[in-house]
């Protein structure tokens, strides 16, 4: 018998009353499993549900419909300090009267914990947050990170199933921020606890999740690993959402031999999958690193109309010959002599296994 997932979301719908008729509508009959000791991600633009989804999960907020499972079992309508589920939330949320190890300890002190045993489970946190030395401390003497590290290290010091995480790298400055992104990961890997993060940040997403849920308007469009979600898009909300795509309206000629002919406005054709839905017009989408530029041979005639350097790559933009259809090139800055100029003409190429279709 297969193990029931760490959590199980089960046709969850979250409606607000604020004096209308209807409601305002937050979670849409939401479905999902996430598997133990697993790093998962909700990911999403503001107002998409993430963060509905999480208080859910934590307690904070209560279903309109469905149900919430931890390992198998019921847990909605436990408070949240009956539930094994700990919370880090955004601004930290430290007690600036206390030190980090008062702080680190304060969980297992409402949990009335033995003083022997918070000790040592309060030691084995400042080592694993890397915070050794500093257990005297106020959290006003710490920085930003190091603040960050001691919510952590309380949320983990009572051994939760399942750690929450809302945003919590969202005060930090960029380069504290991709270094805390590496610390949540070997933290999660450490401890062997289910990691459900919400951001809004497609980095982050990308760097530290082992799957992704892609929300929007209350709904999830897509799951996946990383590589398949970046890669692999199958509704066009996705593939803008995350990194760039060019979006190409496009109408199917024919399959052969598993491969479909598609042709852009202009009369420029393409080779890629067949629509999965059989469907005559499409919207094809291709990530701009994945379209190569020559500038003679085969290839679709096309013209540069715009450069734009960013330092580890450049960005082509460029119109299709005799068309309306334009698109990006990304080009990483390796040896660029010959690089075209706007106005020159080049050819680009784009492989078959680049093209996704999208189902929207």
């Amino acid at each position: 018998m297969a193990a029931s997932p760490a959590i199980g979301i089960v046709s969850v719908t979250k409606i607000y009353q604020s004096g209308q008729e209807s409601g305002v509508t937050a979670l849409d009959g939401v479905s999902l499993d996430i598997g133990d000791n697993e790093f998962f991600t909700l990911l999403g633009p503001s107002g998409c549900g993430k963060t509905t989804l999480l208080r859910l999960i934590a307690g904070f907020e209560e279903t309109s419909g469905g149900h919430i499972l931890l390992y198998g079992e019921e847990i909605e309508g436990l408070p949240p300090h009956k539930r094994p589920v700990n919370t880090v939330f955004q601004n930290y949320a430290l007690f600036p009267h206390m030190t980090v190890e008062e702080n680190i300890g304060f969980g297992l002190e409402m949990k009335r914990a033995g003083k022997e045993q918070a000790r040592d489970r309060v030691a084995r946190m400042l080592e694993l947050v890397k915070l050794g030395g500093m257990e005297k401390r106020k959290p006003a003497q710490l920085s930003g990170g190091q603040q960050q590290r001691v919510a952590l290290a309380r949320a983990l010091a009572s051994e939760p199933r399942v750690l929450l995480l809302d945003e919590p790298l969202s005060a930090l400055d960029l380069k504290l921020r991709k270094e805390m992104q590496i610390e949540l990961k070997r933290l999660q890997t450490e401890t062997g606890i289910t990691f459900i993060f919400v951001t809004h940040d497609q980095e982050e997403a990308l760097t530290m999740s082992d799957r992704i849920a892609v929300m929007s308007a209350g709904k999830i469009l897509q799951v996946g690993a990383p590589r398949e979600i970046y890669e692999h898009p199958t509704r066009r909300f996705v593939a803008d959402f995350i990194g760039e795509s060019n979006f190409l309206a496009a109408s199917l000629d024919r399959v052969e031999n598993g491969s479909a002919r598609y042709h852009l406005s202009g009369g420029a054709a393409l080779i890629g999958p067949p629509p999965a839905n059989g469907e005559r017009e499409v919207t094809l989408a291709v990530r701009p690193e994945r379209v190569g530029f020559r500038t003679d041979g085969e290839g679709l005639e096309a013209r540069v109309d715009n450069i734009v350097y960013f330092g580890t790559d450049t960005l082509y933009h460029v119109a299709l010959k005799d068309s309306d259809v334009k698109l990006t090139v990304r080009v990483q800055n390796r040896d660029r002599a010959g690089s075209p100029a706007p106005g020159d003409a080049i050819r680009l190429t784009i492989a078959p296994d680049a093209i996704q279709v999208l189902e929207d």
